[in-house]
């Protein structure tokens, strides 16, 4: 059945049960005063038709007050429930529902008020006094309340359980709405603070060879500056594509970074990585060692979100530590998984500065840990069996 029409034969019941008590209680109200009229002198008393005047005027009255309130309190009542989802506040109020007897302890009061993991519902009282209930588990599925059950509502807030049961569902998905777009929100907080730090990578680039194209104490042959060249428009190509991806942050639908996998050989573009890294002009007092276990190791990965994550760990490696250090890195395959180290013999990093840079977004670490995650990777990292500090990346091997 249509659910304005249940709703309207609820109302015409409760109208009729009404007027089935007016006239009763006119009825009754009569046979009492036919029944005092023979024990009072009839002179005195008031005549038949003032009092029934009179009766009918009070009753009607008190039938006008009972139907005001049973149409009007539900909806007052889900005015100040919209004035909260208005407000932002999506927490389900429970003015409206009936307590079962089985909720209620042996001496009367209610088993349910206390936290959450106590055993109990988690209620909070609003400024207006009316009491919520934080967060939808159990209700009209939210997870698991039917909105059959209307015997679940108090009177008179039974008449509208239909839309009851559609509030329940519209203040459901506006909290998950909410939710939804706040996790959004900080993902693309996350991304674009990774995309700014890593813009900061091939400007070093480009400043460093600019740098060296125009140094006055030394000359440089055609064939070096074709190769500055070509390294400064490699590196502006770079940069394009991570504006593009800047550019393209506003427009996810979804909570994960953009991911674009392709199957490729691991350890080849780990060493080509390497070579890159080492042509930096900030890595010329760095020495570097590349030590594959493996020839060759295919598996799918995002040779962008793997490259940055990697670039950032072996350029923290260069720019932090002092002339002379060495970077070992080292690529394993062991049970389906991709084992990279990269370690240092330089300064070391404080465990306190380390989990402050983790939980921080915008700064390398956490970003390589980020975009190892969203490749369903760990990174660990340790300090160096001597000094300097080691850094784990474990990589699933997708078959």
């Amino acid at each position: 059945m249509n659910p304005m029409v249940r709703m309207a034969f609820r109302f015409i019941k409760v109208t009729l049960m009404l007027v089935v008590m007016s006239i009763l209680s006119f009825i009754l109200c009569a046979v009492i005063y036919i029944y005092l009229l023979d024990w009072m002198n009839p002179r005195g008393a008031i005549s038949m038709k003032t009092f029934f005047v009179v009766t009918g005027f009070v009753l009607t009255i008190i039938f006008i007050i009972a139907f005001g309130w049973c149409v009007g309190k539900p909806l007052t009542y889900l005015i100040r429930w919209i004035n909260r989802l208005s407000d932002g506040n999506y927490s389900l109020p429970l003015e409206h529902f009936r307590q079962p007897k089985s909720d209620r302890g042996l001496d009367g009061t209610n088993s349910h008020d206390g936290p959450a993991d106590s055993g109990g519902i988690d209620y909070t009282k609003g400024s207006d006094g009316s009491r919520s209930f934080n967060g939808f588990n159990g209700f009209n599925g939210f997870n698991g309340f039917n909105g059959s059950q209307h015997n679940h509502y108090r009177y008179p807030y039974v008449l509208y359980k239909e839309l009851f049961d559609r509030m329940h569902l519209l203040a459901n998905q506006l909290q998950r709405s909410e939710t939804e777009r706040l996790n959004l929100e900080a993902k693309k907080q996350e991304w674009i603070a990774a995309i700014s730090h890593d813009l900061k990578t091939p400007l070093s680039y480009i400043e460093g060879y600019a740098h060296m194209l125009t140094a006055d104490d030394y000359v440089w042959s055609d064939e070096e500056k074709q190769n500055f060249s070509r390294q400064i428009s490699g590196k502006t190509a770079e940069m394009k594509q991570l504006i593009h991806d800047l550019n393209q942050a506003g427009r996810w639908s979804v909570e994960q970074f953009p991911m674009n996998k392709k199957i490729d050989d691991v350890v080849d573009f780990l060493r080509e990585l390497m070579i890159d890294i080492a042509n930096h002009p900030l890595a010329e007092q760095t020495s570097f060692t590349f030590h594959p276990e493996e020839n060759g190791c295919s598996m799918e990965f995002d040779s962008r979100l793997l490259g940055r994550a990697l670039q950032n760990v072996i350029m923290n490696a260069v720019i932090h530590n002092p002339p002379g250090t060495e970077v070992q890195c080292n690529i394993s395959v062991k049970k389906n998984h991709c084992c990279i180290m990269i370690e240092d013999d330089g300064i070391g990093i404080e465990e306190t500065k380390l989990r402050h840079n983790l939980n921080q977004s915008g700064k390398g670490i956490a970003i390589a840990k980020a975009f190892v995650e969203a490749h369903f990777g760990r990174m660990n990292i340790l300090p160096a069996d001597g000094k300097g500090t080691r850094v784990e990346i474990v990589l699933p091997i997708r078959p």
